[in-house]
């Protein structure tokens, strides 16, 4: 079996000093988009979601023959967001009678990939995945078994998630009647990453990903039962993992459990440099990236446990409804 690697990355996600005072959303402000990337007249109509993806994409891809691209894979939990709320509106406003099908067509989840795919004259494997907080794992489970298994050699994976107005005010009215075992409490957000992944090295490599798995807890196989499990698959010891970067869609931190057996490593939670939304994990998978290619902390420091001066392997968790692990090594 291949190995499968990680050749470019880019992400655009939200900080801290981005919020929104009135709401306590943290929203992305969009990079420029320059004529080289793409004219103005084409990202006029051109929802925020899918400008994210688009400029996340081409940076990715910036170092690489687009033709050399095998595929686009995309995760998003709930599409684009702006343009479904255009065409609900719509529907209403109009009493369901001579509805325009452009918002429609653009609200759909496979907009972005499609888009992307449009732009960069790919005609090669295109998918979109929807499965919550794992939307963007299942779409590199998806590549690295094909990578694995020499079906394909470079794809382009990612994912994209935007806030809109409604989406604001649903979420905020949920929040009032919840418990707050149902909240993370931190702000909630929206951003995008890309990446190339690929089953030969280059010039550009940052990291292997080593392995990656998608699981449900159950009481009989508890978080701490999975990562041990899957640290031994992968013949590391915990020893040998140099951090653990994780996000929760719960309250609690789910390391307090099981500090017994990760007392020694590094633990970062992403989310409070980011705030959440559903495939924030785009910017952990970056982090790992930066630290394995740089052997620095290079971005602003989260609570940190029991330091290390080296990072050679990489733990990624996300917790939730379903979980997932990848572990990522340096090259």
């Amino acid at each position: 079996m291949n190995k499968v690697y990680i050749n470019a990355a880019s992400i655009c996600v939200a900080t801290p000093d981005q919020q929104d005072a009135a709401d306590n959303w943290l929203k992305v402000d969009l990079p420029k988009i320059t004529h080289k990337l793409l004219s103005p007249n084409a990202t006029r109509r051109m929802s925020k979601a899918v400008k994210m993806g688009i400029f996340c994409s081409l940076e990715a891809v910036n170092h690489l023959d687009p033709a050399t691209l095998d595929g686009i894979l995309v995760g998003s939990s709930k599409g684009c967001l702006i343009d479904s709320d255009k065409f609900l509106q719509s529907i209403v406003e109009q009493q369901e009678e001579f509805l325009s099908p452009t918002p429609f067509i653009q609200s759909t989840h496979n907009t972005v990939a499609g888009q992307i795919a449009l732009l960069i004259k790919n005609q090669g494997y295109n998918m979109t995945y929807s499965q919550g907080r794992i939307s963007f794992e299942s779409a590199v489970l998806d590549a690295y078994i094909q990578l694995t298994m020499n079906e394909r050699n470079t794809l382009l994976v990612g994912a994209v998630e935007e806030l809109s107005a409604i989406s604001i005010k649903v979420s905020s009215s949920f929040d009032e009647t919840a418990s707050p075992q149902q909240t993370t409490g931190i702000s909630q957000s929206e951003g995008a990453g890309f990446f190339i992944f690929s089953n030969q090295q280059d010039q550009h490599t940052r990291a292997e990903l080593t392995d990656i798995s998608i699981y449900s807890a159950t009481t009989k196989l508890s978080s701490e039962a999975q990562l041990l499990a899957f640290v031994k698959k992968n013949k590391v010891s915990i020893e040998q993992i140099d951090a653990i970067i994780y996000g929760s869609k719960n309250t609690e931190n789910p390391f307090d459990a099981i500090s017994t057996s990760f007392n020694k490593t590094r633990i970062i939670n992403y989310q409070l440099q980011i705030g959440c939304f559903d495939t924030d994990i785009v910017f952990a998978l970056d982090l790992a990236l930066k630290l394995l290619y740089n052997q620095t902390l290079v971005q602003k420091s989260s609570p940190i446990e029991n330091g290390s001066s080296s990072y050679q392997n990489i733990l990624i968790c996300n917790f939730g409804e379903q979980n997932s692990l990848m572990l990522l090594s340096g090259c």
